[in-house]
């Protein structure tokens, strides 16, 4: 029974497209595994708020702030 875990910060996707990532995800599985069944599969989306995600030691949330064109170009990623 594979188990996706997907990591994001709070906001980056709806609810309508993170059913559409599942769904793609799953598609993906039951394609690649034999006799694997879609309903063993579950994805699981984790919301974490910005000021909790570090990335290079600055929080998204800094990043999302900052004018810095690299910076900002990495924290849309988020």
């Amino acid at each position: 029974m594979p188990i996706v875990e997907i990591s994001l910060t709070e906001g980056a996707l709806t609810q309508r497209q993170k059913i559409k990532v599942a769904e793609e995800i799953s598609n993906l599985l039951v394609k690649e595994i034999p006799n694997l069944p879609k309903e063993a599969i579950s994805v699981i989306f984790y919301d974490n708020p910005a000021e909790n995600w570090i990335v290079g030691g600055v929080t998204v949330q800094e990043l999302k702030g900052r004018k810095d064109k690299t910076m900002t170009n990495i924290s849309r990623k988020f």
